[in-house]
């Protein structure tokens, strides 16, 4: 993975919610799985939460959008739902849940529900383009 010439912090959010048919540390280990550095939590009674930092955190996304092709979706997401210094894009939690990224444009892609993920950055266009790059 090559690294970004990013000065500036990165904060990495990502959140699921946990259906009554799931087991809470299922979708824990499921977020895990795709940020790394990512110590997810309970919450809520229905949410799982977890908070990262760095480049480093988003390797395995990094790694994986290359080679599932699946870089131009994600670069659509990430400008499409920017808004000032951070932006957010979604994952499938079924297939987090064993250790791969899929990217998805709408929530409903995601029978159990996606996992979002969020990202802060005052480099977001560098960040933007180092993750996925044109």
């Amino acid at each position: 993975m090559r690294k970004p010439g990013i000065a500036s912090q990165i904060d990495v959010k990502v959140e699921a919610a946990v259906n009554p048919s799931e087991d809470p540390q299922k979708v824990i280990d499921a977020v895990a799985s795709v940020v790394g550095g990512c110590s997810p939590e309970f919450r809520y009674g229905s949410r799982v939460m977890g908070r990262a930092q760095g480049a480093d955190s988003l390797s395995k996304i990094y790694e994986q959008v290359r080679s599932r092709s699946a870089m131009g979706v994600l670069r659509r997401m990430m400008l499409d739902n920017r808004a000032g210094t951070g932006t957010w894009f979604l994952l499938n939690k079924q297939a987090a849940a064993a250790g791969i990224v899929v990217v998805i444009e709408d929530e409903q892609e995601s029978p159990l529900g996606p996992i979002r993920v969020s990202i802060n950055c005052e480099e977001l266009d560098a960040l933007t383009d180092w993750l996925v790059p044109e």
